[in-house]
């Protein structure tokens, strides 16, 4: 009998708090906007299908950044356009910058985002949010995360949130004819999130807190195509805000000699298409990777950075049928990639004992 309360109970609170989800339209993606490449890479929680990782990784799991070598430095801005003449104002924004900084024991991560879209189909306020992660590499395959989320809202009421991200990431290696197989989890917005605001919620009436609290994300990509020209992934995820909505995003990434890339990604968040409030649309982008040599400068070869890459990016989606959105950001990172691991040499001499002897081979910085 007490298990039976028990349960009737436990029933009652998951059918209530699942009644009480409510967010604005987009909410549980808030964080998505400002950048070309969470606009077009699916979300994807390992990274997507060809890898990339930088400050606004923390966004989607704090682990993906722990594996790179060099400073990274991003910039990105969205406009967004609305053609719904019943708005006040047809025009809104986001922006976002980061800096991603590896150390011996980590990588550091910090992040900054504006938000501000003033759509009635698509009314998310004004909003402020930064982003401090730490990220670790424990094992070859195995990287972990976790970052703090803090910001402050104001539009349409006011509100303030601080919280918690944790992640991993698992790289299995090659599955089959699947290359550079991941998989990975974060469990996102763990704390005080946006609340008490007079925003409309997709169900109508005033919208519930958003981002949605312990939103679950779990996800898998993986090389489908791969050569000396070109590279074709892949990736999967689906994510439960607080255990009472589903999203499936799913990825294609297309490379051609590691300098063009063209992402095609599309997103069904269910909540939203039951209510007719989401536009089936798949996202486009593109991302233009180069190396630029910066001479005479003292400082940039002392540091090992006179040569650098950088990417620049720019992304189109299309939200609620009406609204669309425009994206483009750059990448620095300071120096190149170290590829080429240490040579080791072990021989025996005559009447000597064995010698092992460590040769390092560098071609650019290394954390």
């Amino acid at each position: 009998m007490k298990k039976f309360f028990s349960a009737a109970v436990l029933f009652t609170l998951v059918v209530a708090a699942a009644s009480a989800y409510n967010p604005p339209v987009y909410g549980d993606d808030i964080f998505e906007l400002s950048s070309p490449h969470q606009l077009a890479n699916a979300s994807s929680v390992v990274g997507g299908g060809i890898f990339y990782a930088s400050p606004e990784s923390m966004i989607t799991n704090p682990a993906l950044p722990a594996k790179e070598q060099r400073i990274d430095l991003n910039l990105a801005y969205t406009g967004l356009v609305s053609s719904n003449q019943a708005n006040e104002s047809r025009y809104g924004n986001a922006f976002q910058f980061g800096m991603l900084i590896p150390f011996k024991r980590f990588v550091f991560s910090g992040y900054g985002n504006g938000t501000m879209v003033p759509f009635k189909e698509m009314n998310l306020g004004d909003s402020f949010n930064f982003k401090f992660g730490l990220a670790k590499e424990i094992t070859d395959k195995l990287t972990v995360g976790t970052n703090l989320n803090t910001g402050i809202f104001w539009g349409a009421g006011t509100s303030w949130a601080l919280s918690v991200n944790l992640g991993f990431v698992y790289t299995y290696g090659d599955l089959s004819f699947i290359k550079d197989f991941r998989y990975g989890a974060s469990i996102l917005n763990l704390g005080k999130n946006y609340d008490n605001t007079t925003l409309a919620g997709i169900k109508g009436g005033q919208a519930s807190a958003f981002p949605a609290i312990a939103t679950i994300k779990v996800g898998a990509a993986g090389t489908l195509v791969q050569n000396d020209t070109i590279r074709l992934g892949f990736s999967a995820d689906l994510t439960a805000p607080s255990c009472m909505n589903l999203i499936a995003d799913l990825g294609l990434q297309f490379a051609v000699k590691d300098m063009l890339f063209i992402s095609v990604s599309e997103k069904f968040n269910f909540a939203e298409l039951v209510k007719d409030v989401q536009n089936v649309m798949p996202s486009v982008g593109i991302n233009f990777r180069f190396t630029f040599d910066v001479k005479n400068n003292d400082y940039l070869n002392k540091n090992g950075w006179n040569q650098s890459e950088m990417s620049a990016s720019v992304a189109w989606k299309q939200f609620n049928r009406t609204v669309n959105a425009v994206s483009a950001g750059v990448d620095v990172n300071l120096g190149l990639k170290d590829e080429t691991p240490p040579v080791i040499q072990l021989w025996l001499d005559d009447d000597e004992a064995p010698e092992v002897q460590v040769i390092p081979v560098s071609t650019g910085d290394a954390k």
